[in-house]
This record gives C-alpha cells, structure tokens and sequence, in this order.
C-alpha cells in the first residue's frame, strides 16, 4: 500500500524478483521492523519460562548496570539459548567500560553468530570516539560502512599514514553529496595538504546538481576561481530553468562544463517539456561534444520521459531509440506497453522481435506475443497465438490463468508438497533456531528477524525446504516462504500460501462483503504475513496500512482511535484493511483491478490513470500502468488470490470474470478528505 515508491515484501516469491532482489528486500524490510531493539516488549508474564523471565530480568540489570545482578543472572543463564544476547547487550551498553579483551574474546568466540558482527562495528565506532587509533588500525578490517572507513582514514592521519590517508579520502569526497560526521574531517585533510583539485571539485558539483543538493554546490563553488564561479551560476540558473539549454550556452563557459551543464539540463527538460528537449539534444549535440554513447543515453532518456506520462511522441521517440543501438530491455520494455496501450498490434510484434531472446521467452512477452497474434485475424496467426495460450496454461502465474481463459480450458496449479521429514536435528545442527524460539517468545521480532536472515544465509542448501517445513510448524510463514524461494523451490501450495488468521479474515470478508480470497492475495503481497513490519513509507503490519487511512478507514467504520501501534495487531489490522478494501470496492464499482491497483498506489493516481473515452480491455490496462511496482503488484494479487480461492473452497474464479474492460465510468465518486 502506498506510492510506488512504497517497498514491498517477497514480491511473489521468486515469480517477479530474483532470488538477489527478493532477498536484498526481504533484509531492508527486516530493519524496518516496528519494535527496535532494544525495548522490552510488553510480554504475558504468567506464559514465559523462569529462563525467559530471568533473561527479561537481567537484561533490566544490564540497563541500570547492576553489575552484581548481571553477574547472577549471566551464571544462571549460561546454559540458556539467549545467554549471548546478555553477554553481547552488557558489553554493548556499556562499551565505554568494557576492556578490549572481553570484546575481542566474545568476537571470535560467536563468530557464527550476527551478534558478532554488531558488537565489532559498535566497538569500532568506540575506538574512534575515544580517538584509540592504534587500536582501531589493529583490529580494522575492510568495510562496507562509509563512516568506519572514515574512521580509518581519520586513524591513519592521526598515525602519520598521511599517504594512504589522502588516497582513500579522496574518492570519498567527490563521490558524496553530504559527509556525515566520521567524514567531515577527511575535507579538513584535502585541505591542510592541498590535494582538492579543480576535477575533484567539479565532479562533486555535477553529483551535487544531480542529486539536487543546491546548498552544498554553492559552498563548492567557493573553491573555484571568479570565472569559474560564474559557470556555476549560469548552471544553477539552468537548473531553474532548463528551457535554457534551448539556447546556445554562453561562449564564456568551458567547453567541459557545457557539456556537464547540457546533459543535465537535457535531463531536467525532458521531464519538462521532452519534445523541446529532444529538438534541443538533436541541435546542440555535436557542438558540447557529446559522443554517440553520450547522445543516445540522453535520447533515450527523453524518450522515456514521454513513455512515462504516455505522451503523444512516445512511440515515434521510442522507435527511433530502439531502432539504433541505443535500445535497452527497458526501452524495448516501454514500447512494448505504449503499443500495447494503443492497441497497435503490428508494432507490438515488431517490438518484442527485438526483445533479446531472454525477455521474448518470458511469460508476459509470450502472452502478448500470443494477444498480437490473435488479434491480427490471420488463420495462421491464430493458430501460432493457440499453440502459445497452451504453452502459458499448463503453468501456475497471472499470464498462464489469462492464457487459459482463451482457451476456456482449465487452470493449472500443479502442487508438489515439501515430503515431510524429522526437523528436530537442525535445532541441534543451528544455533539460530533455539535462539528464535525464545526471542518469540518474549516478543522481541527484530532480533528474532534478524537470527533468521542470518540462518538463512548459511544453511545448507538441501535443508532449506527442512527449515521451511519447520518455519511453517512455528507459524513463522513469512520465514517459510523465504526458505522455500530461496531453494526455488515454489510448489509447496500450502507452504507458499498458507491462510493464518483464518477467523478475523473470513469475519471481516463477510462483514464487507469481500472475497477472503482477495484478503489473503493482498496480505500475501504486503507482508507475507510478517505481522511486524513496515516500509520506508510508514506502511504498516499484514496488510500495510498507512497510518493516516487506518485512521481515515477508522472513523467510517466506527472504530475506536486507531492507535499506531495496535496496527500490528493481526486482528486491527484484518479488519482496518478489509474496511479499506470494501471502500476501493465501492469507489471502482466492484472493479477489482482497480481497487487492487488503488490498494497499492491510491485512488487519485487511478482516477488519472483510466481511459479518457472509451475503454480498454483489463489485460491492456494492467500491463500499461504507469507505475513499475503497482503493475506487478495488480497481477501478483490476481494470481494469489486465485491460488487462495481455491485452497479456501476448491474452486477457483476465473480472472476474465473479474477482470471486466476499464473506462472512465468506473470511478463512483471521490472522497476529498480521502488522505
């Protein structure tokens, strides 16, 4: 839910990301979750262990630093699965006095667990602080971490390594729009020992420009000479106004800062007024001395500004583009959707007759190749098209339920369960596990979050779908889920698509008239039903609601204040998104596309993006939102709560009875108070 700015979890698992990309995701949503360590979650007493609550106790012991109560609880709990955590918050609250010994033994000791790698970072950032460079250079080992290797270059100055100082600073500086405070004294360094030189400087500014940060380009600008301060002036005024590139620069600016300046002003344009950009690019190319490389980058940047907005000029800018060797899969990609909009099938064919062989060969590109075919009226043309329809439907995905729907055949789902097998030797075999029963246990999802990723990372391959049955066992799903794609293995239906929290869904269906099957496909994309967990948004729990439409949601429905945090309860937030689901409902005249496409990225941007006259066929209109995550979220939806439907009441609702044809009349009515 939210923009499409808005960071999803597991993306279907492996049918729409990369096992990289979904596991990248799935570790930048851990760090998001609600609950930051370290908070002493509000935990049932009366159903913990004595272990459990003695480490509750002694992790209190450890904030106040009671060290006799810490030492009581740390000889009492040694045997205990959390044992490490003592150790490791005691030495990280109270690192200031913590010898280096006893960090440097829990260290190695742990160095299988993540903790390990935390505690050195923070015993680093330590170092530094109390300025104990020996040390630091010592134990330092390359990160990844700009501030630690800030750090460094400050410990190698402070130890006379001037040298080695300066060469790793000065890619630093160039390359950063803003230096934290680790990084600040490596500009007092360049400085004392003359090493800023105009390139370093003007690199910096053009980042600078790029990315928009105006202040820190005129603090730069006062490094240059009088001439050169006035090219930057020109440029800023260029970022004011880009039509200025239209014109010829002034004959006063070095031929290298007009290329910069044009480039970026080209950039700038087109999103302003691309025709003009693109005449401007055409004319004033050669002259700024732009390469063919250089000049096709720009063009197709152009061109894709147009297909983003689908403006007029975008198929003839986008064929030009892609008729030259300026063509990437996502300019191939674009106009291919630009067709597809336009209904103009012919080019649709020439466009994926283009595709590299990987993305003809991809499912969306088969069915549209098949849709282009068959829309041709050829005998011939359609038979090819049948012959694809039948490839695509004996697979389980939102292409192959459409290709069956052509066809008027049945759709394919093709279970393979997981066999069942003993999972009790790997809570012997890995650390990780027994610690994140406990960690559960006494509520603490961050840490628990964290010991899974971690596990995850190691675990032999052949056990994944073992530890998935396990994750499973634990109603740990989102986990399961995460095991399973990552072994790619994805026909484990009840695995992948398991339906916790049947009561507050089936009730809250009902109560608003909704499919639980769409409940369950949107949970599944949100959240994989990770019940602690938001986005960089704000976005929150199973079903991802943004705060301000739970509260929005909340008064329509009568509900009490909608407190922030009693969204990540299970059965607040059911029933807060089943609310809003039936609103969208409403709104898009029980338009499911188009409440799902509105759930994901609002129902302005919708109301924008329908037809302006007559209307489009559903499948047309999917694959030509604007917005990259909100059209793979519409299908994956589509395709889930397909699944879900009919693991929920073996039968299943055919997507070209739910997929009706799109036109303007689908909106009934808006909501200005709408957030």
């Amino acid at each position: 839910m939210g923009s499409k700015f808005t960071t999803k979890y597991l993306n279907n698992a492996g049918d729409y990301l990369s096992i990289h990309g979904l596991f990248l995701l799935a570790f930048s949503l851990i760090l998001l979750v609600i609950f930051s360590l370290p908070v002493q979650a509000q935990t049932d007493e009366t159903k913990l262990t004595w272990q459990q609550k003695d480490y509750l106790a002694g992790y209190e012991a450890i904030k106040r630093n009671d060290r006799k109560a810490i030492a009581r609880y740390k000889k009492k709990l040694k045997d205990y699965p959390l044992a490490i955590y003592l150790n490791y918050h005691d030495y990280r609250i109270h690192i200031k006095d913590t010898p280096n010994k006893q960090v440097l033994g829990f260290i190695k000791l742990n160095k299988d667990s993540y903790l390990s790698d935390k505690l050195y970072q923070h015993w680093l950032k330590n170092l530094a602080k109390k300025q104990h460079w020996t040390t630091y250079l010592k134990y330092y080992k390359p990160q990844k971490s700009q501030t630690m290797q800030c750090y460094q270059i400050q410990a190698l100055a402070n130890r006379n390594q001037i040298k080695k100082a300066l060469k790793l600073a000065k890619p630093i500086w160039q390359n950063s729009t803003g230096l934290n405070k680790a990084c600040k004294p490596i500009d007092k360094l360049l400085r004392e020992n003359k090493k800023l030189t105009g390139p370093m400087i003007w690199k910096r500014i053009n980042l600078a420009m790029n990315k928009r940060k105006i202040s820190l380009v005129k603090k730069l600008k006062k490094d240059l000479s009088k001439k050169q301060q006035k090219m930057v002036d020109y440029w800023l005024k260029v970022y004011k106004d880009s039509t200025l590139v239209a014109k010829p620069l002034p004959k006063s600016i070095s031929p290298t800062v007009k290329k910069q300046i044009f480039t970026h002003g080209i950039r700038s344009l087109a999103s302003r007024d691309a025709k003009l950009a693109k005449t401007s690019l055409d004319k004033f190319y050669k002259q700024y001395g732009l390469n063919r490389d250089q000049y096709e980058a720009l063009n197709r940047k152009v061109a894709l500004r147009t297909a983003y907005k689908y403006a007029p000029q975008a198929a003839d800018f986008l064929q030009e583009v892609n008729s030259s060797n300026g063509k990437t899969e996502d300019s191939l990609r674009w106009q291919a959707q630009v067709a597809l909009r336009d209904s103009n099938w012919s080019m649709l064919l020439e466009v994926i007759e283009l595709m590299p062989k990987s993305m003809q060969s991809d499912k969306q590109w088969l069915y549209w190749k098949a849709r282009a075919l068959e829309a041709s009226g050829e005998k011939q043309a359609e038979k090819a098209a049948k012959d694809i329809y039948k490839k695509l439907s004996k697979q389980r995905n939102y292409y192959a339920f459409l290709a069956a729907d052509k066809l008027n055949s049945d759709y394919q789902f093709n279970p393979n369960p997981v066999k069942k097998r003993n999972t009790k030797y790997l809570i012997e075999k890995y650390p990780e596990l027994p610690r994140i029963v406990e960690l559960n246990a006494i509520d603490w999802p961050l840490s628990a979050n964290r010991e899974w990723h971690h596990l995850l990372n190691r675990v032999d391959r052949d056990e994944l779908q073992a530890i998935a049955l396990l994750a499973n066992d634990w109603n740990q799903h989102s986990q399961a889920i995460r095991s399973l794609a990552k072994a790619k293995k994805w026909h484990d239906l009840e695995l992948r698509f398991p339906t916790p929290h049947k009561g507050p869904v089936i009730h809250n269906a009902d109560k608003n008239k909704i499919d639980p099957a769409w409940v369950y496909g949107v949970m599944r994309r949100e959240s994989a039903f990770s019940e602690n967990i938001k986005s960089h948004v704000g976005a929150v729990g199973l079903m991802q609601l943004m705060p301000k439409t739970a509260q929005y949601i909340g008064k329509k429905i009568g509900a009490k204040r909608v407190v922030y945090k009693e969204l990540t309860e299970a059965k607040n937030n059911i029933e807060l998104g089943s609310a809003y689901l039936s609103y969208l409902s409403n709104k898009f005249n029980d338009h499911k596309v188009l409440a799902t496409a509105a759930y994901n990225a609002g129902p302005r941007r919708v109301d924008r993006w329908l037809p302006t006259s007559g209307e489009l066929p559903a499948d047309q209109w999917i694959d030509a939102i604007p917005f990259t995550e909100t059209r793979n979220y519409v299908k994956a939806v589509l395709e889930y709560m397909t699944i879900f439907k009919s693991m929920l009441s073996n039968r299943y609702d055919r997507l070209q009875d739910i997929m009706p044809p799109v036109n303007a009349q689908a909106v009934n009515g808006t909501d200005p108070k709408h957030p």
